[in-house]
């Protein structure tokens, strides 16, 4: 079965609705390794996802923030593996493909202020 291994909440900007990102782990029998996808729900509703995300891998951590471009919501999802991991970071409204793609083997990430610059900035443990 599948094992959930991350959380994060947010508010859909859109609506005001609350979200609940849950990012997802399981051994694929047929390929031998672990595969993941992150996974959105209304926070209050419950039902079906209403977005699905492919992870690539286990979803270990997920992060949420506002583009500091365009102050579009983003969630950045850490997978990871002995076969590697990357960083996707996607539109968890829209849903769709990664907008950014960061090849590291990310099985934590914290979003913070640069407090030289007051850029936004991503850390990533493995």
């Amino acid at each position: 079965g599948e094992r959930v291994e991350a959380l994060a909440f947010f508010v859909d900007p859109a609506t005001g609705a609350p979200r609940l990102a849950c990012g997802t782990g399981k051994w694929d029998q047929g390929t031998r390794s672990d595969i993941g996808d992150v996974r959105v729900f209304d926070a209050v509703a419950g039902g079906e996802a209403l977005v699905e995300l492919d992870a690539g891998n286990t979803a270990y951590a997920l992060a949420f923030f506002a583009d500091p471009a365009t102050g579009a919501s983003r969630l950045a999802c850490g997978s990871g593996g002995w076969r590697g991991g990357k960083v996707h970071v996607f539109d968890p409204v829209a849903g769709g493909e990664a907008l950014l793609v960061i090849d590291v083997n990310a099985k934590a990430l914290a979003m913070f202020t640069d407090p030289a610059t007051g850029a936004l900035r991503l850390a990533c443990g493995c």
